[in-house]
């Protein structure tokens, strides 16, 4: 299961608010000043970052509702300290209008000239979801139902490079207990009553080619992701179950100005998978476990244009399948999106933007706070 993003910087909104108080403050912005155009620019800030920053965030998920998170980050040295990206322990917490809130630990680490990542996470989330029903076990005369989820999550997931290329090899493990209520008995016996416990305990692997030119706004490369996943009840967990992902991130420029982008993601699974882990159609506008089943596939365009120095406008469109099987592809639950975006360079010399999309399907819209690109990997 994904969660919501909990975690989207929010510094340049913050950044477009300080004012200029006559000459005596100059000093004080120049860190935000791009010494090339004189334009609001965080790279300095950010390559020399070592310490403590706090990190407001919205939260514009449309199955949670709106919010605020907050995170404390600390950097353990700075980008060029390093010469590399730095190691990263933070402390986060968030909560929406809807009722959900979430609270956590991270650390993010980069060793041996980025040779080795390392990431793991444990957070206590209580999330009120919009529920649909699984798959073809829909719901009857009614749209959706809340399902509250009070869970604990710890993840694991520790990668390698293979040699002085760009793949990656490695692995995740996840461990999810969670206690589930509905808001009513839903009349579908895998979900028979309002409530039940489940625990969720998952090893995955993990092989991955990326040879994009900026992890956080590409605009050259390919990204490829396979992902084996195995759970059995000698785990902790509730079934035996399998899942195999993949995803395949492309980039191309058209001149100077114009960049393409396409993203292809399918998730198939094996036996009997819990309705809450199985996957989920991730489309901007399409709201989060409206689009789930036993497998999913999905298609996404993305065409960036540079209309003027540091902004850029973006139109994407999208489509994607939650389905039973093959065999019944066709009927499956199928959405299609489009929308449109903007961005600003706000670190020239990283080569990240951050802007707003905007996304509409069939039935919704939601608009979101991007740090980069919305298919951050």
């Amino acid at each position: 299961m994904k969660h919501p993003k909990l975690l989207i910087p929010v510094v340049f909104m913050f950044l477009l608010s300080l004012n200029i108080h006559g000459q005596k403050d100059t000093k004080k912005i120049s860190i935000f000043r791009d010494s090339l155009d004189n334009a609001y620019d965080i790279s300095d800030w950010l390559i020399n970052k070592r310490g403590v920053l706090l990190m407001p965030t919205l939260i514009t998920e449309p199955a949670v509702d709106y919010g605020l998170a907050v995170a404390a980050l600390f950097f353990h040295s700075s980008y060029t300290e390093k010469k590399g990206p730095p190691s990263i322990s933070g402390i986060m917490g968030g909560a929406t209008l809807n009722g959900t809130w979430a609270a956590g630990l991270f650390h993010a680490g980069f060793w041996k000239n980025d040779r080795i990542r390392y990431m793991g996470a444990v957070a206590k989330t209580n999330a009120n979801i919009g529920f649909y029903g699984s798959g073809n076990a829909g719901l009857q005369d009614i749209e959706e139902v809340n399902l509250n989820m009070d869970a604990w999550i710890i993840a694991q997931q520790l990668k390698f490079r293979l040699g002085k290329t760009n793949f990656f090899a490695g692995g995740r493990y996840l461990l999810l207990k969670t206690y589930n209520t509905f808001e009513i008995p839903l009349d579908i016996p895998e979900f028979s009553g309002t409530e039940q416990s489940s625990t969720l305990s998952e090893a995955t692997l993990k092989l991955e080619l990326d040879s994009r030119n900026n992890v956080f706004t590409p605009t050259n490369g390919v990204f490829f992701g396979l992902a084996g996943t195995y759970s059995d009840t000698w785990m902790g967990g509730e079934d035996l179950y399998g899942r195999i992902g993949v995803t395949l991130i492309g980039y191309l420029p058209a001149g100077s100005k114009l960049v393409a982008g396409i993203r292809y993601e399918s998730n198939y699974t094996l036996g009997n998978v819990p309705f809450y882990a199985r996957p989920i159609v991730v489309l901007r506008g399409a709201p989060m476990m409206k689009y789930q089943n036993n497998n999913t596939t999905l298609l996404e365009t993305e065409v960036t244009y540079n209309v003027y120095k540091r902004w850029f406008i973006s139109g994407f469109t999208g489509i994607g399948n939650a389905f039973e099987d093959l065999q019944n592809f066709s009927e499956g639950k199928s959405v299609t999106t489009i929308g449109s975006g903007f961005r600003y360079l706000v670190a020239r010399k990283l080569g990240t933007s951050m802007g707003m999309d905007f996304g509409f399907s069939q039935d919704d819209f939601a608009f979101y706070i991007v740090f980069g690109t919305a298919w951050l990997r």
